[in-house]
């Protein structure tokens, strides 16, 4: 592994591939000192009345120290506008960027008009930044006719160049999600070389200036600055912000204590929050940090974004073999699984879904959250016992139960869960009873695939589909996103894949499209 660089490749800069050319030519045309922008401007978290606008001012972005090569608090005024050119200027201020958060800038934009499009921007010390476009979301009782999504999750560096975030920014979508594994915070080591498209040159991130130099390096490639400045997201994370497989507060390493990992963890968690267009969140006395959220889209839409690692139980029989991790258990052999005190969610988190989707009144209530919850069986088409992955919902049955349970009491008008995590598409029935096939469908399940991280072998998974019939479309193969539309009367998703990772030029295609009708839980292929 070669060691971490201070400086972007400059190589990278030339060929556009690392930073927008619009903002390499306005730095160029600065006086005095390097740009305080390449990383781009995003907005998210958007309400009737606004939205945050966020950027990271760095003059040396991969600095080791994780600073951005910035000590001193800087001023930043930021504007946001009617219009694209800044003659109607609808509100404006003064934010000091400072080392304590990495010279991130977190504004809570309030006091706008609902259901329209403003423009954001950035200067600090005579320098301007690029312009983003964001959305306020209509008022609650609003009646809307549409809302167009892209869903996004895992990005690994070195798997492949980002162009399916460039093709997302062509969608111009409404609002975007990002489902977790925005960033990875290993690198391929030396035994598998020959799949590092570009290195990350980054040792394993377990510091804060290791996480924050992950988020850093990401946020200088241009399409993902272009997805940011085109469309507010709404954004939650997944393992790889932290460490693969990591379960609540136990790490996957055998013998690192809770204590230990905390410490991890909350790293983590800061750099987070550092890169990321939410709002105002911070580590609590017990190092947690809710990111947990509902987001209301008039009548048409609710949005719970949902946080599947910090609350969670120990993943089941994760003590012994298979290295401590215990992903894959038999059923008859691993009891822990079905006990009922443990959580996915967390209680508190579960109580509060639960809560929320009881007073919803909008026509679609769409769960955000980050490994598929239909379930899978594993094995068991020769009569032996079915195993489960127990890193996600499958390790945590119980819990599953309840939600399931309280969707079929609540009955929450067409819900529709959206899924990452596991590199591939997946069109799924939401059971009311996961061991009966046979049950009622409660919900329809959209998992998206990755941006570029490697799929599960399509082979053995597909194997496995005559033992799983909720499950009605899978394919591991391809990379990309979900495209989805959401109207009164029915959902529209469409499977976006890229021709080649390895190509910064990927075209795009429709791999397969689903509808869900108002009224009939479950997905047919359009």
């Amino acid at each position: 592994m070669s060691s971490p660089s201070s400086r972007l490749d400059r190589r990278a800069l030339l060929t556009g591939l690392v930073v927008a050319p619009a903002v390499l030519s306005f730095g160029r045309a600065q006086a005095g000192g390097a740009y305080l922008f390449p990383l781009g401007v995003a907005s998210g978290d958007p309400a009737p009345d606004g939205f945050v606008i966020w950027t990271r001012l760095a003059a040396d972005p991969l600095a080791p120290d994780g600073r951005g090569g910035l000590s001193a608090p800087v001023p930043v005024q930021w504007e946001v506008a009617t219009d694209d050119q800044f003659r109607r200027i609808a509100a404006s201020g003064q934010f000091v960027a400072d080392a304590a958060a990495a010279h991130s800038v977190h504004v809570e934009v309030s006091g706008l008009s609902p259901h329209r499009p403003y423009w954001y921007r950035f200067t600090a010390q005579g320098q301007r930044s690029p312009t983003g476009r964001a959305r306020t979301t209509p008022a609650a009782g609003a009646h809307l006719d549409r809302l167009r999504l892209a869903v996004a999750s895992c990005s690994h560096w070195e798997r492949g160049y980002f162009s399916a975030y460039g093709h997302m920014a062509d969608e111009a979508p409404d609002l975007t999600l990002f489902l977790g594994d925005y960033i990875y915070e290993y690198s391929l080591g030396p035994d598998r070389a020959d799949q590092v498209v570009r290195p990350y040159n980054l040792e394993e991130a377990t510091t804060l200036a290791g996480y924050r130099n992950r988020y850093a390096l990401h946020r200088t490639d241009a399409n993902l600055q272009r997805l940011h400045a085109a469309a507010p997201c709404l954004a939650v994370w997944d393992d790889h912000e932290v460490q693969d497989d990591y379960s609540g507060v136990w790490s996957k390493v055998s013998g690192v204590s809770p204590r230990d990992f905390l410490q991890r963890r909350a790293a983590a968690y800061q750099a987070f929050f550092e890169a990321m267009p939410i709002r105002r969140t911070q580590l609590s006395a017990a190092m947690q940090m809710p990111i947990y959220r509902r987001v209301r889209y008039g009548q048409l839409a609710e949005f719970f974004m949902l946080d599947g690692r910090q609350y969670r139980s120990k993943q089941p029989c994760s003590d012994g073999a298979n290295g401590g991790k215990g992903q894959i258990v038999a059923d008859s052999a691993c009891t822990d699984r079905l006990d009922p005190s443990r959580t996915f969610l967390g209680f508190e988190q579960e109580r509060w879904l639960y809560d929320n989707l009881a007073q919803s009144k909008a026509r679609w209530n769409i769960l955000g959250q980050n490994l598929v919850m239909a379930g899978l069986r594993l094995g068991g088409a020769d009569g032996s016992e079915p195993r489960y992955w127990t890193d996600t919902w499958d390790g945590f049955p119980a819990a599953r139960d309840r939600l399931t349970g309280a969707l079929a009491a609540i009955k929450p008008q067409n819900p529709v869960v959206l899924s990452g995590d596991y590199h591939s598409f997946w069109t799924n029935d939401v059971k009311a009873d996961s061991r009966n096939p046979g049950s009622p469908t409660l919900a329809t399940e959209f998992v998206g695939t990755s941006i570029t991280s490697t799929g599960p072998t399509y082979e053995g998974l597909m194997a496995t589909m005559p033992n799983n019939p909720q499950v009605k479309f899978f394919d591991s193969r391809v990379r990309g996103y979900m495209a989805i539309d959401v109207e009164r009367d029915r959902m529209s998703t469409r499977y976006r894949a890229i021709s080649d990772v390895r190509d910064p030029n990927a075209s795009i295609s429709t791999l397969r499209s689903w509808v869900v009708e108002a009224g009939k839980p479950g997905a047919v292929a359009a």
